[in-house]
């Protein structure tokens, strides 16, 4: 396909060793012939982005690979010219990316090199490398939803094909959901571990994945163990940047997604800037693209989002429900936890009781004492001061209905067992 220019820079640049296998134009096609579903949910209105975005452009190019883990699946990048834009090379980090993920290029050699980042995929990192933190309000739990993911004899779970129907998001369908999305290697841990416990190759050696070991391990070695006293929660390693993506359930019911990342490469930021003016999202610019590419799905809610539902002290509901989600944001920041003491004093006992709830969910004794101090009712004083001088137990829930076939679900600190218990 060579009805046009073959642009100035192709020779010198296809001539590089970069990793990437350059096509002979005679081969180049049409971008809208090579979509490959990535496995994550998408918004309708990112769904015709796509498809307006791909127009017009050839795909020039595959590689280099990148591989999830025990899976063998190899996922190539993807390289794309539009004939009407010749001195820019689109780079999709992996071809299942869509095309609001693409990062515009310079095609030159350190032009395809920044936007790769060295090495390609990034190398896998502690927390503690993981020097950025976002968090977001994904919704109430009995409202947050992936698609229903069923088993099917002799597929692999990460090739399974997902059916129409949605379902809550508990422990079960979110792994058997994140198996198939390719954003994300498959295995996930639960609040037990800070770090993620996988080794690289298949446990067993040899290199041969058996299917059903990607459900048995992560049981078998207690990597989905929820600790008691920590914020219920379920987190993936993404594919490209390395990230560390996790579901989390605070007081019981208000779902957040937690990222740790290392600043992505400044090509990227472009991407992310246009996705918060056209999609009205407000991600860090500096996040990484496999990361949006799972957040895609749901709405991401931050901050000034939620900071809403405070504007009438009156209407307690807003106010309690806004007080649980922002706590749930602020999770880990004293500095701006210390604001929610500011509606200790709030008349509706409602709100207080969600106060209460916030307090001895994070275990923020500043927060009960406050309380304390502005209580008028003595029996509720005298419920608090057993509260403060008599330190109940962590919240045992259950929050992601997990069920390990009587195997625990939840450890203490020493790593035994709790008997974790539902609300239905």
């Amino acid at each position: 396909m060579t009805d046009f220019a073959i642009p100035d820079w192709w020779g010198g640049l296809t001539g590089e060793r970069l990793g990437v296998v350059w096509l002979d134009p005679a081969d180049w096609e049409p971008a809208w012939q090579h979509v490959e579903e990535s496995g994550a949910m998408s918004l309708e209105h990112r769904d015709v982005d796509d498809e307006l975005l791909r127009k017009g452009k050839l795909l020039v190019g595959t590689g280099p690979e990148s591989v999830r883990r025990w899976t063998r699946q190899r996922l190539a990048a993807a390289w794309y010219v539009d004939p009407d834009e010749p001195d820019v090379l689109w780079c999709a980090l992996g071809g299942f990316y869509p095309a609001w993920l693409w990062v515009p290029v310079e095609p030159t050699a350190a032009g395809v090199r920044e936007v790769l980042g060295e090495p390609f995929p990034a190398a896998p990192a502690a927390r503690v490398e993981l020097s950025r933190f976002v968090r977001g309000f994904l919704g109430l739990r009995h409202l947050v939803t992936v698609p229903e993911v069923p088993a099917e004899e002799g597929v692999p779970p990460w090739e399974a094909v997902p059916a129409e129907d949605v379902v809550v998001a508990d422990g079960s369908s979110l792994d058997r959901y994140a198996k198939i999305v390719k954003f994300l290697d498959p295995q996930p841990w639960g609040s037990a571990r800070q770090e993620d416990p996988y080794p690289e190759e298949t446990p067993g050696g040899g290199g041969r994945m058996v299917p059903s070991l990607m459900d048995l391990a992560p049981i078998r070695d207690g990597h989905r163990l929820q600790r008691l006293g920590r914020v219920p929660s379920m987190t993936w390693r993404t594919l490209h940047s390395r990230s560390q993506l996790s579901i989390e359930i605070h007081t019981r019911e208000v779902v957040c997604a937690a990222v740790r990342y290392r600043p992505s490469p400044g090509s990227h930021r472009p991407v992310v800037r246009r996705i918060n003016e056209v999609h009205g999202e407000r991600y860090p610019e500096d996040l990484p693209l496999d990361v949006i590419g799972v957040l895609g799905g749901w709405e991401f809610g931050v901050e000034d989002d939620l900071a809403r539902s405070l504007d009438d002290p009156d209407d307690a509901d807003a106010v309690g429900a806004g007080l649980r989600c922002l706590a749930a944001l602020w999770h880990g920041d004293l500095r701006r936890s210390l604001e929610l003491r500011e509606w200790a004093a709030h008349p509706d006992p409602a709100v207080r009781a969600n106060l209460a709830m916030i307090a001895h969910s994070y275990n923020h004794r500043f927060l009960l004492q406050e309380l304390a101090l502005s209580e008028t009712d003595a029996e509720e004083l005298a419920r608090l001061e057993d509260l403060l001088y008599h330190e109940p137990d962590p919240d045992a829930f259950n929050a992601f209905h997990d069920d390990f076939g009587g195997a625990a679900i939840m450890v203490d600190e020493d790593g035994d067992p709790v008997g974790a218990w539902e609300d239905e």
